[in-house]
């Protein structure tokens, strides 16, 4: 029997348990999906609607000029079949798109032997509704893993990676690091990916974001004061997972960094809106929901780097990816990532040059989080927010129209 145990925003964690496997015993890993339900506000709640965000991160509208489209895929576990009734709720409500207008179609694909459940069910709809709100012109799959075994999102991978071939695959999830967790980095890297993984709610850094090859993604507390001058304004998330992993190296993309102290992956690479009291709306079985977390923040930012893709595409160039080498974790002090890789240009090119770093990010400078020590120790300690990247919201969250316009000249 799988025992819950639970964390101080009431978000159940199953416990890690064992089973044989080849006659060894190995660590049966569960994942969370990393999103909360706003319920009790420490100031009062601002929910946010699709329309909303579009226009406080400055997101382009990006269409398809040349007969290539960018294509995201959603890794999420367990089957959803209101999936799409839940979108066109969503999208045609006023605050939104409104009752004129179509909601974007979607590709499911269902692993075989994928049952239901109510909390991945509503991560579901978040991911696929913060996607499409950034970019409805995109073709979007959501692969639809057994169960929330780390193997069984894995074979979803597998499938996605090897079938579906998007540019992009959003991973709302995450689980704790232990090391069995380096049995699967071999699912992250192709190298026409761009691989967008949440950095968690509970604090801990979060595999598979502590992965080099992965974008991670943080979170922000995001106020909006529109009689204010400037109207937007982000802070670090408190729960927010950062800091540096136990089991990665640190990838050469992050060597010489501003308060990067360790020799350890640090994350997240930037953030976003994720707290529960700056939720975004959100449609799951026909109602609305006010839901934050890391959750929030991934898919959005998939949806931006896939607008990247698009402007890239009608430009005759590449997919964007965020593969850093196919043996990550080898400490490489020499090695030169691909060109086209999207952590070697923020961190090695937009940051150092303080214009471009001051148009394309926010830099959140307010905040402070418990992350993870990292290296040998599985402890948390305080990091605060300050100038340029820390270790709380890293670059800070994105101008997504510079960004995009930056990525397209890479």
């Amino acid at each position: 029997m799988t025992l819950l145990f639970t964390n101080k925003y009431n978000k159940p964690i199953k416990k890690q348990e064992k089973q044989p496997l080849k006659a060894k015993k190995f660590t049966k890993l569960y994942v969370t999906p990393n999103f909360n339900q706003s319920t009790i506000a420490n100031f009062p709640p601002q929910y946010f609607s699709g329309t909303q965000l579009r226009t406080l991160y400055n997101v382009p509208t990006v269409v398809n000029s040349t007969n290539k489209k960018t294509t995201i895929a959603i890794i999420i576990a367990f089957t959803y079949p209101g999936l799409k009734n839940d979108l066109k709720t969503y999208w045609q409500n006023p605050i939104n798109f409104g009752s004129n207008s179509t909601p974007p179609n979607i590709n499911i694909y269902t692993m075989p032997g994928a049952t239901q459940n109510t909390g991945w069910a509503q991560e579901e709809c978040l991911d696929v509704q913060m996607v499409c709100t950034m970019n409805p012109n995109a073709i979007v799959w959501v692969v639809e893993a057994k169960s929330d075994l780390v193997t069984d999102l894995m074979n979803a991978m597998a499938y996605t990676n090897n079938v579906i071939k998007p540019d992009i695959i959003s991973m709302s999830w995450g689980i704790n690091e232990v090391p069995e967790l380096l049995n699967f980095t071999k699912y992250f890297t192709n190298n026409s990916i761009s691989y967008c993984a949440a950095s968690g709610d509970n604090n801990f850094a979060s595999w598979p974001a502590t992965l080099s090859n992965c974008i991670a993604v943080g979170g922000t507390t995001l106020l909006w004061t529109p009689n204010d001058t400037p109207s937007r304004t982000e802070y670090a998330w408190d729960s927010a997972g950062c800091g540096y992993s136990c089991i990665i190296n640190q990838p050469t993309y992050q060597s010489n960094i501003t308060n990067i102290l360790r020799k350890n992956r640090a994350i997240p690479d930037l953030s976003m809106i994720a707290d529960t009291n700056s939720s975004v709306y959100t449609v799951y079985n026909g109602n609305w929901y006010g839901i934050g977390g890391t959750s929030v923040s991934t898919p959005i930012f998939a949806g931006i780097l896939s607008l990247a893709n698009q402007l890239r595409f009608n430009n005759k160039k590449s997919s964007l990816t965020s593969v850093y080498s196919s043996t990550p974790n080898n400490t490489l002090s020499n090695y030169v990532p691909s060109p086209n890789n999207i952590q070697n240009f923020i961190y090695k090119t937009i940051y150092p040059n303080s214009t471009l770093y001051g148009n394309t990010f926010y830099d959140v400078t307010i905040g402070s989080i418990m992350g993870s020590v990292g290296g040998s120790s599985n402890n948390l300690t305080n990091y605060n927010s300050g100038s340029k990247f820390d270790i709380t919201t890293g670059m800070g969250s994105p101008n997504a129209t510079f960004l995009c316009n930056q990525l397209l000249n890479l």
